[in-house]
């Protein structure tokens, strides 16, 4: 099943996991005893990231092959312009599609470590737009965009963002997964915004369940999201107990998913960062208020 069929109008929320390819075998060992707890949890479909510079791109489609076949669970690759030409995007592709995979999540790409802006190889794509141009030509695959509530780090505002965004859903794209964020405001700020730039296709929040104060500081930081004052003061009050912190990364997340099913959102998308124990906890919470 493709992006669109499962957004399709009428459907229940769509609810999806995003995983990333370890680098090492006691990493893939542990992905390995996580994946039967995230199916146990019934998620529509999961993504898995794809590594620049070829570091992670086969296990990727190994990852996302293991999950469709071994736990019966659709499953999408993600796919970038970083360090690719064209020719080894388009090969990439025959791999996918030759796994039985039929969703891509098409970004740009993140420039490699240790280069501080993305450089666009000879042959190769500068913009995810190009990249889901070529997808839609080769006509084999659903196709996830990224949108960010609180603008790209390296837009320069939310206008020339948003116009971004619509070059990407021109482009054939069927749905929109957000940036991490935690104030469900910035997220309806934007889809409105989106809305009035023309963009109608689905809009799927995307949460990360927060682990600790310093991991999220971190991540917030490289993507330029806010952290909330009240949640902040929630995790200081944790006094470094990484275990209350969790809690509190629960607490929130639950509350966030509620605010946004209850007003309309298609499904949300959560970055489970190769962990289980949270998102049992999370889902159960959605579940015991019915909104699941």
């Amino acid at each position: 099943m493709r992006f669109a069929e499962y957004f399709a109008r009428g459907r229940a929320a769509v609810i999806s996991f995003e995983v990333f390819p370890p680098k090492t075998d006691p990493a893939m060992e542990n992905l390995e005893s996580v994946l039967p707890r995230l199916a146990a949890l019934a998620p529509t479909y999961m993504t898995v990231t794809y590594g620049a510079m070829g570091t992670t791109r086969v296990k990727t489609v190994e990852v996302a092959s293991r999950i469709r076949d071994v736990h019966r669970l659709d499953c999408a690759c993600h796919l970038t312009c970083v360090g690719a030409t064209r020719n080894q995007i388009e090969a990439q592709l025959e791999h996918i599609a030759r796994r039985g995979i039929e969703n891509i999540v098409a970004l740009r790409g993140d420039p490699p470590r240790g280069q501080d802006r993305f450089v666009t190889v000879a042959g190769g794509f500068s913009h995810a737009n190009e990249l889901v141009e070529l997808l839609a030509d080769d006509g084999r695959f659903g196709v996830a965009v990224a949108g960010y509530p609180e603008k790209h780090i390296e837009a320069p505002d939310m206008a020339s963002d948003l116009r971004w965004l619509r070059r990407k859903v021109d482009a054939g794209a069927d749905i929109v997964i957000t940036q991490l964020f935690y104030d469900n405001a910035d997220f309806f700020r934007f889809v409105d915004a989106a809305r009035d730039a023309g963009v109608t296709r689905p809009i799927v929040p995307g949460l990360l369940p927060i682990q600790s104060l310093p991991q999220i500081e971190k991540l917030a930081g490289m993507c330029g999201a806010r952290i909330p004052l009240e949640l902040r003061e929630r995790l200081e009050a944790c006094g470094g107990d990484d275990a209350a912190m969790r809690m509190v990364g629960v607490e929130w997340c639950v509350a966030q998913s509620l605010d946004l099913l209850a007003r309309g959102t298609p499904g949300i998308h959560f970055y489970v960062l190769n962990r289980a124990s949270q998102m049992e906890q999370i889902i159960a919470g959605l579940r015991r208020a019915g909104a699941l």
